[in-house]
């Protein structure tokens, strides 16, 4: 429980969309928390786990920047919460759960929230890429 593992790496966030949500705190407070379970022991992961669960929390409750609220981008906020939700969860199962299973679901977070990011990035790509089309559009007429 306490050897520390070497988690996979979460999508980052392309410059473009860095600069759309920089002054989102909720989704900055998730981000910075996340780091942590990059290097993590399975002990650390479940201590950590009650903090991580109530700041995705206030993240899906905070999705400020217009351009995310739809369907697709909650779902995937939904299935983080999910995710940390179930690493909660196994705090209270600490007798009968494995240290290879709380690592398991640490990947699961991780690319949860490497769907989130992804989806960021798709949402302000293709608004850049319309607004090109809007413009090349205008200067033909």
């Amino acid at each position: 429980m306490s050897v520390v593992t070497k988690h996979s790496s979460v999508i980052p966030l392309v410059e473009n969309s860095k600069g759309k949500i920089q002054n989102w705190k909720e989704y900055q407070a998730v981000t910075d928390n996340l780091n942590k379970f990059s290097f993590i022991s399975a002990k650390e992961a479940l201590n950590n786990a009650l903090t991580l669960n109530e700041l995705v929390r206030f993240l899906k409750d905070s999705i400020r920047p217009k351009e995310l609220l739809t369907l697709s981008f909650r779902t995937r906020v939904n299935v983080l919460e999910n995710e940390t939700l179930r690493l909660k969860d196994m705090t209270f199962l600490l007798s009968a759960i494995k240290a290879d299973e709380i690592n398991q679901q640490v990947e699961k977070i991780l690319a949860a929230f490497s769907a989130t990011n992804s989806k960021i990035n798709a949402v302000y790509n293709q608004l850049e890429i319309d607004e090109k089309i809007n413009l090349e559009d205008q200067l033909k007429y």
